[in-house]
């Protein structure tokens, strides 16, 4: 008589067997990947200047500096300039100095208005960007 070979299952009795829900995962995977489209993204077409000719336009390039002492007298560029021809300075001084670019030095114990009445002149004749300059002197703290 011959003995049959009961053959136990590998899985125990109440677990679940993964291997389908594998393989099913696994085929959607390839499913998404496979009908996945990619889109090249385009970006902007920049032309960028040369070495040479950035370091030749900032060479032109010079910021035009106003001074404003205690007193309330004006400099432009170096030349002492007086309040009623200070918008024809600034602009002869930006176009000379190919440069849009303002930077205004106010003497601490100058008046605000005289300070205010050169931004106005700088903005008015075509200045892009403005700055304010101090002189620090020595031991003061920022």
């Amino acid at each position: 008589m011959k003995k049959r070979v009961r053959r136990e299952s590998l899985i125990g009795e109440g677990e679940v067997d993964l291997t389908p829900l594998i393989d099913c995962v696994f085929l959607l995977l390839i499913f998404f990947m496979v009908t996945t489209v990619f889109i090249e993204v385009q970006g902007l077409v920049v032309d960028l200047p040369s070495e040479a000719e950035a370091q030749e336009e900032q060479q032109q390039k010079k910021d035009v500096n106003i001074l404003i002492t205690a007193t309330g007298e004006f400099t432009v560029a170096g030349t002492p300039v007086q309040a009623s021809g200070l918008a024809a300075a600034i602009k002869g001084a930006m176009d000379e100095a190919n440069n849009r670019n303002v930077i205004i030095q106010g003497d601490p114990a100058a008046l605000h208005k005289n300070i205010v009445y050169a931004m106005d002149m700088a903005t008015g004749v075509g200045a892009e960007q403005l700055a304010f300059a101090i002189e620090q002197l020595e031991g003061e703290e920022q």
